[in-house]
């Protein structure tokens, strides 16, 4: 019997993962409320950790040299937590479909108030061959669906349309478990890239991305955005090849 089928099997299985986090002082930005990639990391570690109690983790998959990995992402802010509040997340798988299993986020304050929304599409690879890859597992499984976040599914996302931005260079700090550039350090790259005085004036109010193709250390990336009044489309490329898109939405302060 699969260790998936175990564990599934348990009286213990949790359809739903619950943690709590706290926003620390190395968290927030100079307005003293939390930075929005510190919700993704948040995100990561709660999937990552959900997905090792089905026995579908890290841990399992590794073995069979798969991984998964961060295709589409959606967040819709209401609120952005200060520096020392505590805030609770919970996770669930939310659907699967031929080209993705779907994961949904929501964050509570300590009042129990909604303050971010997500949901996210991933896919499973073969981190060997870099091939994607449907496992025996992805249709056979009975893993437990809960509700969607959002009544439309997670779409494509159109190229920005900058021909020119930002440079740099990718580094070991950059990457993650899997060898390429992780999935948060693109939303940290492209939040960098926007100018000091855009930042202090406003505040964002949702962020789609679309994680295109990797990026791996030496590679040369540009990050560039186009403006639009209060939205702002993103992209990332190297050697003419969009790596990531992204959309963001503001409200001026």
């Amino acid at each position: 019997m699969s260790l998936w089928l175990i564990v599934f099997m348990s009286s213990t299985v949790k359809p739903v993962w619950e943690t709590a986090f706290e926003i620390r002082s190395y968290d927030v930005d100079p307005n003293c409320t939390a930075r929005l990639a510190v919700f993704c990391k948040f995100m990561q570690e709660a999937a990552y950790l959900h997905a090792e109690h089905f026995g579908l983790g890290h841990t399992e998959l590794s073995k069979l040299n798969m991984a998964w990995v961060l295709s589409r992402m959606r967040l819709e802010i209401k609120r952005l937590p200060a520096w020392g509040e505590s805030i609770k997340l919970r996770t669930w798988p939310s659907g699967r479909d031929r080209l993705f299993y779907y994961r949904d986020f929501e964050f509570t304050d300590e009042s129990g108030e909604v303050i971010l929304l997500a949901s996210t599409a991933w896919f499973v690879i073969d981190y060997k061959k870099r091939e994607r890859i449907i496992p025996d597992w992805w249709t056979n499984s009975d893993l437990p669906i809960g509700p969607n976040i959002f009544e439309s599914k997670l779409c494509r996302l159109k190229p920005c349309g900058c021909e020119s931005g930002v440079s740099m260079s990718v580094n070991y700090g950059d990457l993650d478990q899997n060898g390429h550039v992780s999935n948060i350090r693109y939303v940290e790259w492209i939040m960098n890239n926007l100018p000091l005085e855009f930042q202090q004036s406003h505040v964002i109010q949702s962020l789609e991305v679309n994680y295109l193709s990797e990026a791996v250390c030496g590679h040369e990336v540009s990050i560039c955005e186009k403006h639009n009044g209060l939205t702002i489309d993103h992209g990332i490329m190297a050697e003419g090849e969009d790596l990531f898109r992204a959309h963001t939405e503001w409200k001026t302060i």
